[in-house]
């Protein structure tokens, strides 16, 4: 791993830790590295070369189509923060975040992602295929993701229960127990597979439509879609 990788790797982390707490609104990108900092006092743009922009006070939101954006001006050059509701993958870490980020200085634009990815996984899932095959439909798996780290749901024939951690390199899971009911091998056989999937997941997903992909590292995968 090289120091550009090591350092965007931090920033991401750091981004996963201060969007998840709130008190303000973090997003970055790479080639070059950036990150922006809005919060209710101003903004801050930093590259990673050590350069910055600093915009205060906090110009007004105006409203766009999907999400928000602010104008102001530095050192006579416009600046323009764009923060769009549309899911974004990072291109180094390959991790979603909630919002595409668009920052525009002078005839300079800057493409990133920003937003807490925990926002994306919280809530409930039911699981519609593991390693490729379907579920039973009297028997999906399901994935309940908490604000408190927590995952739980049912197995398939029993309820599970571990942790998430999210980091700058992707998704674990750890820590997985459940009940010791008895169920019909295959029901079994179903259980097995997903709870084995989610131990060795490394990853997450959020394709177009809205479907969530959990990866594992040796690329076996559980896809579930997000409870209505």
């Amino acid at each position: 791993m090289n120091g550009f990788t090591r350092i965007a790797l931090a920033l991401a982390a750091s981004i996963l830790t201060s969007a998840a707490f709130g008190g303000g609104f973090d997003g970055r990108g790479n080639e070059p590295g950036w990150s922006i900092r809005k919060s209710d006092v101003g903004i801050t743009f930093s590259m990673i070369d050590g350069r910055a922009v600093t915009i205060t006070p906090l110009p007004p939101v105006q409203s766009i189509d999907g999400g928000e954006r602010y104008r102001s001006v530095s050192e006579g050059r416009p600046f323009t923060l764009s923060i769009a509701d549309k899911t974004c993958t990072d291109t180094m870490s390959g991790m979603p975040f909630p919002k595409s980020v668009t920052v525009e200085i002078g005839a300079k634009k800057f493409f990133g992602c920003g937003g807490a990815p925990a926002d994306l996984l919280r809530g409930d899932w039911t699981v519609e295929n593991i390693d490729g095959k379907p579920t039973m439909k009297a028997h999906k798996p399901s994935l309940s993701f908490g604000t408190d780290a927590q995952l739980s749901g049912s197995g398939s024939c029993n309820r599970y229960f571990g942790s998430y951690t999210l980091s700058g390199e992707g998704l674990t899971i750890s820590g997985i127990g459940s009940s010791m009911m008895m169920c019909e091998q295959p029901i079994m056989d179903q259980e097995a597979r997903l709870l084995d999937t989610l131990r060795n997941t490394q990853r997450f997903e959020i394709a177009p439509d809205g479907r969530l992909s959990l990866r594992a590292k040796d690329g076996r995968s559980i896809i579930a879609r997000r409870d209505r």
